[in-house]
């Protein structure tokens, strides 16, 4: 297996010759994790169509992968399949998304038990080559800020919510509130027994993260699913978030990968935002996606105090 960092870029590596499957051996698994952790974002490169459940028997070497709750947009036989697509069958949709420009995220923040490692596998890609997938490093946004500012983002938190036009599709017993941050008498462990603890569609996260494997820390604000900081006033809570969402895009922290036929990308989701580029809606894109999440709800946000 060879890993060689993609030239020119602030992350990310290319992944030659791995076996994309559940039945990599335990050498290959830890270097495939090493390697994530120190760029970010692995591309593998020229791989054949893995299966659905190859596909899944990869993703679980490295977490959960949970449900998706999706009624629409999902494998049939194997929910936890997401399809990324705009292609209509039959007058409906086989998958979630469209060809406009998608905004910053990381998955699954709207949920107690965040996304840890995403996996995106290329089935059918536009001719024109549009559609890249921007992925922006969230731990070097963290490192950048003034040690004052550090310091009482380690203060805040923040609510996060499904982002509006997928109420619709996430099955009912799987919509609700859910936060591992109690509220007293009656808070999340009253709302956490309603609903499975790994699902819900709004919830409220620390304003810093860290990585459990490497103890790096990250800002975990999105644009997409992060509505307002609580310890501020709507107006701050505003000016803060789009200070911090600025960060996401910028060269000296971005990686764009255009995908190619045989692509599978794996990153980390805890420490990177992503989006979409857009591209010509009159041409067909889907990719398969699975996402791992923490096993422990609290892992993530075990964080030390800011320097």
């Amino acid at each position: 297996m060879d890993i060689s960092p993609i030239p020119g870029t602030a992350l990310g590596a290319v992944v030659h010759g791995a076996d994309v499957t559940g039945d990599m051996d335990e050498v290959q698994f830890e270097e495939i994790l090493a390697a994530l952790d120190e760029h970010l974002v692995l591309v593998f490169r020229g791989q054949r169509n893995p299966s659905d459940e190859e596909f899944l028997s990869f993703g679980r070497r490295f977490g959960h992968i949970p449900k998706t709750g999706l009624t629409a947009g999902a494998h049939p036989e194997h929910n936890e399949i997401l399809f990324i697509s705009n292609v209509v069958e039959n007058g409906q949709k086989i998958g979630v998304g469209d060809a406009d420009w998608m905004d910053w995220h990381t998955d699954y923040s709207f949920r107690p038990r965040v996304s840890q490692i995403g996996f995106l596998a290329a089935v059918e890609l536009p001719p024109s080559a549009g559609g890249q997938t921007l992925f922006t490093n969230m731990y070097a946004l963290y490192e950048a800020l003034p040690a004052e500012l550090r310091r009482r983002l380690h203060e805040y938190r923040a609510l996060h919510a499904l982002r509006s036009g997928y109420e619709d599709t996430i099955e009912e017993e799987y919509q609700g509130e859910v936060s591992i941050v109690s509220s007293g008498a009656g808070g999340a462990e009253a709302s956490a027994a309603k609903i499975h603890p790994e699902d819900g569609t709004s919830t409220i996260h620390p304003l810093i993260a860290r990585n459990p494997r490497t103890g790096r820390q990250a800002v975990y604000v999105n644009r997409l699913n992060t509505k307002r900081v609580l310890e501020l006033n709507p107006d701050q809570s505003r000016e803060l978030l789009q200070e911090l969402w600025a960060h996401a895009g910028s060269r000296a922290h971005t990686y764009a990968h255009t995908w190619l036929p045989g692509d599978i990308v794996m990153w980390d989701q805890l420490g990177t935002v992503h989006a979409k580029t857009a591209y010509n809606p009159n041409e067909r894109r889907t990719l398969r996606k699975v996402v791992s999440i923490f096993d422990d709800p609290t892992q993530p946000w075990r964080a030390e105090a800011s320097a």
